[in-house]
């Protein structure tokens, strides 16, 4: 049996726990959401409601063997990435130095390090800041990577998360009188949930694995034209045009009203390094069962 330690419980955290669990091994849990920890405790997991960049859960996290911080941002502003990423992975890797971890830690970053690079192929190497906020994400990596102790980094740059319940692409189109906001002429780097578990599975089983910087997202970035197109068509729903001029939904992840990057984001390193293989290599495949006509 394995200790296994999950900052931050959302979308991502809950479910890599429920499958630890299911593999008989142990789940500790810090997470910021009080609503949420009499049901991860009824799943199972101890529990320490409390911040991740705070040093209160230090004490409650010991004897484990793998680690992940996929916390989110405590507020969707630059102040809030800052704390929960930054200063997160400060807390994180503070913690790997007094405890004396030396297990396999993986911290869950973003693809949207990438700019935009006309639709063509990038890989980790390509990574630059154009953005603040990218320029907070890449900081958090640096905090994370560059710390001095004796834990197996790896960072995992995911592409956009869907999957159960989380279908965001599909409820838009169910809700469009006859139009999308934004763009439709630049590929998407996405990636199911259930892959993203089997990815963190994998890095932290890996008996060769020497950290390091990876992409998780799927074989086939697809333009997001071509995706509407066909899920609008499993959907029974008339085909929407795009209007850039259309202010996007609050809680939308692009509310800044610019263009999107394009660019095809590689998975190759991640498939070499891990032996791993998506079982949903495309969203049009991926989203097809979570789409009722």
């Amino acid at each position: 049996m394995k200790t296994v330690l999950i900052l931050g419980c959302g979308y991502v955290g809950r479910v890599v726990g429920l499958y630890e669990r299911a593999q008989g091994n142990r789940v500790l849990a810090v997470t910021r959401n009080g609503g949420a920890a009499d049901q991860l405790r009824s799943d199972g997991w101890e529990v320490f409601v409390g911040n991740v960049h705070e040093a209160g859960w230090h004490a409650f996290a010991q004897n484990v063997d793998w680690a992940l911080n996929c916390v989110s941002a405590a507020k969707p502003n630059l102040e809030g990435y800052r704390l929960s990423y930054i200063d997160g992975n400060r807390s994180f890797t503070d913690w790997m130095g007094q405890t004396g971890f030396a297990g396999q830690a993986i911290y869950t970053s973003s693809v949207s390090v990438y700019p935009d690079s006309g639709g063509s192929w990038v890989e980790e190497s390509d990574a630059q800041a154009s953005s603040e906020r990218s320029g907070i994400i890449l900081e958090s990596e640096r905090q994370f990577s560059e710390s001095i102790n004796a834990a197996v980094k790896t960072v995992l740059r995911l592409g956009g998360i869907y999957g159960p319940d989380r279908s965001f692409l599909a409820d838009r189109i169910a809700e469009a009188e006859g139009v999308l906001p934004g763009y439709g002429d630049y590929f998407l780097n996405l990636i199911r949930l259930e892959d993203i578990v089997s990815a963190i599975g994998a890095v932290f089983r890996s008996e060769t694995g020497s950290g390091g910087i990876f992409n998780v997202v799927d074989d086939t970035p697809l333009l997001r034209e071509s995706l509407v197109t066909e899920l609008a068509a499993r959907m029974n729903r008339p085909k929407p045009r795009f209007d850039p001029s259309m202010k996007v939904a609050k809680g939308s992840r692009r509310m800044d009203g610019q263009r999107p990057a394009n660019r095809r984001i590689s998975n190759r390193k991640f498939k070499e390094a891990f032996k791993w293989e998506p079982s949903f290599p495309n969203a049009s495949l991926g989203m097809a069962a979570l789409v009722s006509s």
